[in-house]
């Protein structure tokens, strides 16, 4: 945990808040389509800025609002925000920096100073048997403390709900063997599984955990959980970002604000590997469709009149791609003669229809 009040804005937290705005750009028209009350919660919120100027997330969650195109046509629905901060200074600076908007009366904005526990928790028992309006849930630790898995439980009941957690991979390695850790990392896991992984190789290791994490997200019923590495200078792994979902539309633009930052995969950002803004790119990242094309081709291989529904949601589901990439394959496997693909009769423009039928042909 830095220090200071106000640190260095470091390029995987910038990335990271990419990923944030792009989606709630997404998310707030689509849940003001339907309802009258949307949430956002930052619980270890900050104090709203960096050091270079650049605004924190409580900032960006507001702007991604009240600076959206659709703002005007969202006036039916009330935003409520909640921040929450541990550090005196903190909270104060991110008092005074909120005290200078001035956003219209459906923006209601609240801030605490404490723990995301304690307060999650009296929010949760406050609401009793009452359902929470949909809701978006920003955890952002530094280290294992103050996350159990049991809170995210309570949260998770609620079938409008979606995290957005850090997953602290360094951190939880670095203290994996200490003693007095081991009651955190059990509530941050919600299991004693996290032990297997001690003296595991590095690599091996990683990927136990994280894993571990996503199933346990799963396990309080998140039907769908995305993780995405964010690596610091020396390209070693800082965090995961671990959203969960209920819901394939909330699934579908975590990935799109996903791929935006990662061009190439879907997964991870690297502060080793990211260009400055001088530098700029020499080639532009492209998605490894070769790979998606072989998955496919071993799912479906042997199906004679695959929907083209299903397909789309194994893309989904089950891979890092997007739909969009699959209908790139498909549409190159169509012209090289690889697949089948059998059409209804036109009644519409669209060239991948729900009638269309796919048929995965061997190779020669």
């Amino acid at each position: 945990m830095p220090n200071e009040t106000v640190w260095t804005l470091d390029p995987h937290t910038k990335a990271k808040h990419s990923i944030l705005r792009r989606y709630l750009q997404g998310y707030y028209p689509k849940m003001a389509s339907s309802q009258s009350r949307v949430v956002f919660v930052d619980g270890f919120a900050g104090p709203g800025r960096y050091t270079d100027g650049e605004v924190g997330s409580p900032v960006i969650a507001l702007n991604a609002l009240t600076e959206h195109s659709y703002f005007p046509k969202m006036s039916g629905s009330e935003f409520v925000f909640l921040f929450i901060e541990e550090s005196k200074g903190r909270f104060e600076e991110l008092r005074s920096i909120l005290a200078d908007r001035d956003d219209p009366p459906s923006v209601k904005v609240a801030i605490r100073l404490g723990t995301f526990e304690e307060h999650m928790t009296e929010v949760l028992d406050d609401l009793g048997e009452n359902q929470m309006a949909p809701a978006f849930v920003m955890v952002d630790p530094f280290g294992v403390k103050g996350l159990p898995l049991e809170l995210l439980r309570r949260l998770a009941a609620f079938p409008k709900t979606e995290l957005l957690v850090s997953f602290m991979y360094e951190a939880i390695s670095r203290w994996l063997a200490q003693a007095e850790f081991e009651a955190h990392l059990d509530a941050l896991f919600g299991t004693p599984k996290w032990r297997e992984a001690m003296g595991l190789p590095a690599d091996e290791k990683r990927t136990f955990l994280s894993d571990l994490y996503a199933s346990q997200l799963r396990g309080i019923g998140m039907e769908y959980v995305r993780l995405f590495e964010m690596r610091d200078a020396g390209n070693r792994t800082e965090y995961f970002l671990a959203f969960g979902t209920h819901h394939k539309d909330g699934l579908r633009l975590i990935k799109e604000a996903m791929w935006k930052v990662d061009a190439a995969g879907g997964v991870v950002f690297s502060d080793f590997t990211a260009p400055s803004e001088e530098q700029g790119t020499l080639f532009e990242a492209q998605p490894a469709l070769g790979q998606l094309r072989s998955l496919l081709f071993t799912r479906f291989a042997g199906q004679s009149a695959v929907r083209i529904a299903d397909i789309n949601d194994y893309v989904l589901v089950e891979t890092a791609f997007r739909e969009t990439h699959g209908k790139r394959v498909l549409r190159d496997e169509e012209k090289g003669g690889a697949i089948d693909v059998r059409r209804p009769p036109r009644k519409t423009r669209r060239y991948w229809n729900v009638g269309t039928r796919v048929k995965f042909l061997p190779p020669g």
